[in-house]
């Protein structure tokens, strides 16, 4: 089943993965899965080329063969890697136009079932209707880019949804993720990079997309939340996504 999907989400995972997640014309959210390992961020890009081909805002066709339903996860198909067909990519009208349309209210209308929040925020393993959802935050409280424990990097930030719930997440989105390493690699501090681009995200149209990571060894039954995309009007990005900003030798 050859299906049109309008790219929203392409996030980082672990060990070189990602997860890619968008809607088709009828609006419902599909998310392209792989059997393990998943999907490897080369394969974002057409092989014979090197053009990179999804991305978000992009229009790429997938062969869909299964639907997959693991609630809260209900949006998972299956499909044919050698299908994957660009189409063209959304201009900044088209953009907007299109999370105008998958918003919701606030974070728990997103996922309908109790958010708990004990060791961060997260919601149960076989509940909800659905994993991934759009808001646009009334407050950004801080903007987090910092080296962690163990020489991992920590990117959260922190809002307040439209019922004046207040949130601190992981950001998840790959251009953020890229675009915040590129900016430390300039020699930029930690101190500036995070209140750019907290001055950008308050003064600017912001749309947050919210997704459910899937639980593992340590917390088998927790779903927790992240942010997925972060989409600024005017681009915080200039228009870049994460590809533009990976260093070609």
């Amino acid at each position: 089943m050859k299906r049109s999907i309008t790219i929203t989400d392409v996030t980082r995972m672990q060990a070189g993965r990602v997860c890619v997640a968008g809607y088709d014309s009828e609006l419902n959210c599909i998310r392209p899965v792989l059997p393990p390992p998943g999907i490897h961020e080369s394969s974002l890009y057409d092989q014979d080329s090197g053009d990179v081909v999804v991305f978000p805002f992009a229009v790429v066709e997938y062969d869909l063969l299964s639907q997959i339903s693991d609630p809260p996860h209900t949006e998972d198909f299956r499909y044919d890697p050698s299908t994957i067909r660009f189409i063209k990519r959304l201009d900044g009208k088209q953009k907007r136009e299109l999370l105008d349309k998958i918003l919701f209210d606030s974070v728990k209308s997103i996922f309908e079932v109790p958010i708990y929040t004990d060791l961060g925020f997260y919601v149960l393993h076989g509940s909800g209707p659905r994993s991934l959802g759009s808001v646009r935050p009334t407050r950004i409280i801080r903007v987090i880019y910092e080296r962690g424990e163990g020489e991992k990097w920590r990117y959260r930030l922190g809002f307040e949804d439209g019922t004046g719930d207040t949130y601190w997440l992981s950001v998840t989105d790959l251009t953020w993720r890229y675009f915040c390493d590129v900016n430390c690699q300039m020699n930029i501090s930690f101190e500036e990079i995070t209140s750019n681009l907290a001055r950008v995200l308050r003064s600017t149209g912001v749309y947050l997309r919210i997704g459910l990571a899937r639980g593992w060894e340590k917390f088998p039954d927790r779903c927790f939340l992240q942010v997925t995309g972060v989409y600024t009007f005017p681009d915080y990005a200039g228009g870049k996504v994460f590809s533009d900003f990976i260093q070609k030798e």
